[in-house]
């Protein structure tokens, strides 16, 4: 079953309408990409979103940035 989702208005992402669908989504991205690997025989170099993080139009994006890396960022 797929999880719900549109196009954002912030850009190409997907806008998950809930937390609760972009944790879902999360899950069945880190499982493709986990599959994906152990068939290519390592996980090296593969990108693998780590979290969930609010938008602010409102929705829900999946990213691979970590949190330390997003705050130094936006510090900067």
């Amino acid at each position: 079953m797929t999880v719900d989702w549109k196009q954002c208005e912030c850009g190409v992402k997907r806008d998950f309408l809930t937390r609760a669908n972009a944790e879902k989504a999360l899950g069945k991205a880190k499982a493709k990409r986990g599959r994906r690997g152990d068939a290519l025989g390592t996980r090296r170099g593969l990108r693998i979103e780590h979290r969930v993080y609010s938008c602010e139009f409102g929705g829900f994006h999946l990213t691979a940035e970590s949190r330390s890396s997003y705050a130094f960022r936006v510090a900067a």
